[in-house]
Formats: structure tokens, sequence, C-alpha cells
């Protein structure tokens, strides 16, 4: 219904949409308000640094510059069509944030104090992707078990947060634990995850308290 009616609303946001990117669901508010409660911290900065993974429309990266104007916002897409849409969403909205192309962090200069991320995490052979043959594949699939982009994006992310920045992972319904230990292995701390409102372990994440040039960890 949203792509025959070409928008979709997040977090009180009217979103342009169509099929080169997913419709933002009513579960990744989870992260979005998780997001926000971690900048609200007093340790966080006012104009604290946020990076969104895999923006697709823009919608966490827009969601989170329109409740906190003053945060510097930067989101990447490895689709150069998903940022043409989450870029003209930004334009529409009035709403300042910096698009970049890049594979995850492969691309990306600097560190930031939040990353979140919204990456594919359905098994490729989910008998669920029938249902979902309408929205692009490569926005939603994740190797044989899902958590090929969660790993990815967990063993990169020390490398671009500062010390004491936070990586906060939107994840299937029966993944949680496993983030977790992803996330603990890899030296986070803090690791817990927040449910949705159906009560599911939809999102998962952990602060990073070592320096921003640790080498990554041995797969």
């Amino acid at each position: 219904m949203a792509y025959l009616l070409g928008e979709q609303e997040f977090f009180a946001l009217s979103l342009q949409v169509d099929a080169r990117v997913l419709v933002p669901r009513p579960d990744t508010e989870t992260l979005v308000n998780w997001a926000l409660n971690q900048l609200a911290h007093p340790d966080m900065p006012v104009a604290a640094r946020v990076l969104d993974l895999g923006t697709g429309s823009g919608a966490i990266a827009l969601a989170l510059k329109h409740a906190r104007p003053t945060l510097e916002v930067s989101a990447i897409d490895a689709s150069v069509e998903a940022l043409t849409v989450a870029s003209h969403n930004a334009q529409r909205l009035g709403l300042k944030v910096a698009f970049a192309l890049s594979r995850w962090l492969e691309s990306v200069p600097g560190s930031f104090d939040l990353i979140v991320s919204n990456p594919p995490y359905i098994r490729e052979a989910d008998p669920h992707l029938a249902a979902l043959s309408h929205e692009p594949l490569q926005a939603l699939t994740a190797g044989p078990d899902g958590l090929a982009d969660l790993r990815s994006i967990i063993d990169a992310a020390p490398a671009h947060l500062v010390r004491g920045g936070w990586l906060l992972l939107e994840h299937g319904y029966d993944q949680a634990g496993a983030v977790r230990a992803l996330l603990t292995r890899r030296g986070f701390e803090c690791v817990c995850s927040e449910r949705d409102i159906a009560s599911v372990e939809r999102c998962s994440g952990g602060q990073w308290t070592g320096a921003t040039h640790q080498a990554q960890s041995p797969r």
C-alpha cells in the first residue's frame, strides 16, 4: 500500500518511498526511541555526531534530526538509488543530513558518538521472503543465518566510535542473543536489548569504552 500511495509515515514524518527502498516499519521506531534516550544522557554532547548505516529512505536519520535538531547526522547507503530517495526526503522535510555512498563503514571517515543501523537480517532461505518480493532483496537478506551484515558492522564499528560511544542495531525477532554475543565478543560493554511494541527483543547494542584505533577482532 505504501508503494501504491508513494509515501509512508514514520516517527510522525511523511516519507516518500518507492521500489528503490524498503518501506519503514513501526518496529524500527524502537531503534529511534532507544537512540534518542542514549543521546539524552548527560555524557552525550548536545551536537553529538550520529551515523545511520544503510539509511534506505532516510527514515532513521531524518527522525533523529527532526527530534534533535542540534545533532550532526550523517547517513550512508551502498545504493545510489536509495540515497536519491533519502536525499529527496531530507530536502522536502527541510532536514540537514549528510548523505554518502559506502558499503557499511568501508568509506566512512571520522568517529561518532552514536552509530545506528537497521541492516538486512533475514536468512536467505527464510519462507517469509515470498511475501516481500516487491521490496529490494539486497536490503532484506544477509547470508544463511541472517547475521552476515550485523557481523560486519559490529566488527568494524569500534574504529568509528569515540570512547564511550554507542552502537545500536535492529535485528530479527529471534536474533537478540546472537547479536549480544557478537557485541560482547568484540569488546562492547553494557550490552543489552530493547523490546518493541510486541514485547519482542527487536534491537541490541553496546557501548565502546576502548580506543577508536582498536584492530579488528579475529573472525
